[in-house]
């Protein structure tokens, strides 16, 4: 053999070689992606220290329609004897008409449930329900979503919370996100085509063929929720992976993006972990979807994000998305009236995890780029981050000011107290309003805490409008 024709044989060897390799990449990242998880987990039982929903629906693709009943089992924790109980309909991106209950009963006993002629979304249930006392309340459930090329949000009617001596009845608001609500456990159950893959805000526990070819059920639960959220599609793309005991699920406009999206999020939480905020659920769920929120939109173990951006800014928003979870799911807030204790705290988390992968230095950049460009474009108007939501002129005004100009806010205390001071004040406010819905006043108490100095000077002058 001569020399040139071995030079050639060894290149082919080496060629071979690495096609091999990259096959065998290919294969791992495959196999890490698959199409669904499922969690083992025990089934949910009735907890005397939460409400809990249950539910079973149907799926129509032909009519966008979800049928079926939900079954709702509450005690009375407001001290007072009530006379009603009332819920919320989200209206799920259709119109007026696009949910509806019928045939409510109370404790199996039939009764006839009013909706408010000025507010379509409120609905009032007549119930004696003494103090202390749980009720068994059920319906029967429609909901028609709107035509979209990508994928639907579905949210389920729910109790509204009890405040001050009535029932919250703010009128719905598109700049909010799920309904505000006191903590509960579900069960549901959706059967629908495959060709409508689902994915969900709680664990799926199971996807089987139920009723024939072409047809799963699904069977989810969740504990802790706000809300119950889920969200149907048109032949998108659904993968799959689990990061660091989280199972996550991503549904998307190509199995690429999907994928993208999973990269994303395993990015979050990795780096969300190594400044020591946990994830706080079993599993979470990933949606691109046009929800009218430039920065994407948080359910109970699920976000939806907007169909465009990638690379470092997905990265940056998916982290976001992420610490809402624990920052307006694990502890409530009333995204009303105080939007920023989700919002702004997640930015602030999210920035100090930026700084944790990229450097002090690019955090710097990110401040004096971002923050203070935030800071002169909104501070002249007299919009400030504890504004409510009647403040704000439309979604990219609020992203701004409760994202940037109040993660920068936040992040002016974990500069002067320190970041690890902060970041346990952060972890404090977690662990003591788990299951609750807290306020500025928890929030300045955990920092007394943690940082030693009080902060309500501070913080009255910078959410004050």
């Amino acid at each position: 053999m001569s020399r040139e024709t071995k030079r050639r044989a060894k290149r082919l060897i080496v060629l071979l070689a690495l096609a091999a390799l990259c096959v065998l990449a290919m294969l791992v990242v495959r196999a890490r992606d698959t199409k669904r998880l499922t969690a083992a987990l025990d089934p949910i039982a009735p907890d005397a220290a939460r409400d809990f929903m249950r539910a079973s629906l149907v799926y129509d693709a032909g009519t966008r329609t979800f049928r079926g009943t939900q079954t709702l089992r509450a005690s009375n924790r407001t001290g007072e004897d009530l006379e009603e109980a009332v819920f919320r309909l989200m209206m799920n991106g259709a119109d007026e008409e696009s949910v509806s209950i019928t045939n409510v009963t109370v404790n199996g006993e039939s009764v006839r449930a009013q909706t408010d002629e000025e507010d379509p979304t409120v609905v009032r249930i007549p119930v004696s329900w003494a103090s202390g006392a749980t009720v068994e309340l059920a319906w029967t459930l429609m909901i028609r979503h709107a035509k979209e090329s990508t994928s639907s949000l579905i949210t389920l009617p729910q109790m509204a919370v009890w405040e001050e001596g009535d029932w919250r009845t703010d009128a719905y608001d598109a700049l909010c996100d799920a309904p505000f609500a006191q903590a509960f456990d579900y069960a549901l159950s959706v059967n629908a085509a495959d060709a409508s893959p689902l994915v969900f805000g709680g664990a799926l526990t199971d996807a089987r063929w139920e009723t024939g070819v072409g047809e799963t059920l699904y069977e989810v639960q969740m504990q802790g929720a706000r809300d119950m959220t889920f969200a149907v599609g048109q032949s998108q793309s659904v993968l799959c992976r689990e990061v660091g005991g989280v199972l996550v699920s991503a549904q998307a406009t190509s199995v690429g993006r999907a994928r993208s999206l999973l990269d994303a999020v395993q990015t979050a939480l990795d780096s969300l972990e190594a400044i020591g905020l946990a994830y706080p659920f079993p599993t979470l769920s990933l949606v691109e979807a046009d929800s009218g929120h430039s920065d994407g939109q948080v359910g109970s173990g699920l976000v939806a994000l907007p169909l465009t951006g990638g690379g470092e800014a997905l990265c940056q928003r998916v982290t976001r998305l992420v610490a809402r979870q624990t920052f307006g799911v694990l502890v409530g807030n009333d995204p009303y009236n105080a939007p920023w204790l989700s919002t702004s705290l997640a930015s602030a988390a999210e920035l100090l995890a930026y700084a944790q992968r990229k450097g002090e230095r690019a955090l710097t950049t990110r401040l004096e780029e971002e923050i203070a460009m935030a800071d002169r474009v909104t501070r002249p108007y007299g919009v400030t981050v504890g504004a409510t939501l009647a403040h704000f002129g439309g979604d990219a005004e609020r992203t701004q000011v409760l994202r940037d100009q109040g993660g920068g806010m936040l992040l002016g205390i974990a500069q002067a107290a320190g970041e690890e001071a902060f970041l346990d004040a952060l972890r404090l406010y977690a662990q003591e309003n788990a299951g609750g819905i807290a306020s500025l006043a928890d929030f300045e108490r955990v920092l007394l805490t943690a940082t030693g100095s009080a902060w309500d000077g501070y913080l009255e002058d910078e959410l004050a409008y």
